[in-house]
């Protein structure tokens, strides 16, 4: 399969680097890998190495909207926009961030499930390690490896934050399935939503869950589990501003109505079950 890769960067001196070396250690290479250098200062585009085995490039963007605004989001897409724009086809289009650390074969094990099922949209594996482990039945904004078909349900979707919560619902409103492959772990250098600061990165979180339309309980829930991590209690307050603070957002509403009624189906499977529950949406079979 031909591959595209698409890591946006700003300020990523201390990451970048690391991602090129493992994506050269890699046992599959991308197509292409376009790096979109989203209004940096720190230079560390030009730590990128010339002699990649695979061809690379690196685009320039301004930073118009920071993170909060979904920054991130527009640079993958500037990105995509680029590398489709000269006519070249691809059969996958991912979504992968500087500051992953990615085993050797975790590309070929995740590019396989997507050449071995037309019906796949979406494939990832998961994020371990005590401080980041989230939800096992979701593929983490990391790592989001789409079909072209997958890509192409995302049309529906604005480049906004919450793209990387909405873009499942989409793919499995489009008919296709979402897989998470649970054997594919891998870890980040920071921790997720922190790269403009931890209580930034909570109420980013606060916003995101009330534009992807989050099931006021289940959000409760979530505000009460933040407690319990770095920052401790301001990031859970930071939280719930940002949550009260947003309206309902740009998403579609029938996608929003998707994602609560997920919600509400994870709280009836873990009222009845809550061990089993646990081991399945955060235990990893790796």
């Amino acid at each position: 399969m031909k591959v595209l890769i698409v890591t946006p960067i700003h300020d990523e001196i201390a990451n970048i680097a690391q991602l090129a070396a493992q994506l050269a250690a890699s046992s599959f290479h991308p197509a292409l890998w376009v790096v979109v250098d989203d209004g940096s200062t720190d230079g560390g585009a030009q730590t990128i190495p010339a002699d990649l085995p695979f061809p690379t490039r690196v685009i320039e963007r301004e930073n118009g909207g920071g993170l909060i605004g979904g920054s991130a989001f527009t640079a993958w897409q500037h990105g995509v926009d680029h590398a489709l724009a000269s006519g070249e086809e691809f059969d996958a289009i991912m979504k992968l961030d500087a500051d992953v650390d990615l085993p050797p074969e975790y590309l070929a094990a995740a590019v396989e499930t997507l050449a071995s099922d037309a019906a796949v949209g979406l494939v990832g594996g998961v994020l371990i390690g005590k401080r980041d482990r989230e939800q096992v039945v979701h593929v983490p904004g990391p790592v989001k490896l789409y079909s072209t078909p997958g890509y192409r349900a995302l049309d529906v979707l604005p480049r906004l934050v919450g793209f990387d919560v909405m873009d499942e619902l989409a793919i499995k409103d489009a008919g296709l399935r979402v897989v998470v492959r649970k054997d594919l772990p891998f870890t980040v250098r920071r921790p997720i939503g922190a790269s403009q600061g931890l209580v930034h990165g909570r109420r980013r979180n606060g916003l995101v869950c009330r534009w992807t339309g989050y099931w006021t309980p289940y959000f409760a829930l979530h505000a009460l589990r933040y407690l319990f991590r770095k920052p401790y209690v301001i990031g859970s307050v930071a939280m719930v501003v940002g949550y009260a603070r947003a309206d309902d957002g740009p998403y579609p509403e029938h996608l929003r109505a998707a994602h609560a009624a997920e919600q509400r189906g994870k709280l009836a499977s873990a009222s009845r079950s809550p061990r089993h529950w646990v081991r399945e949406t955060y235990g990893v079979n790796a």
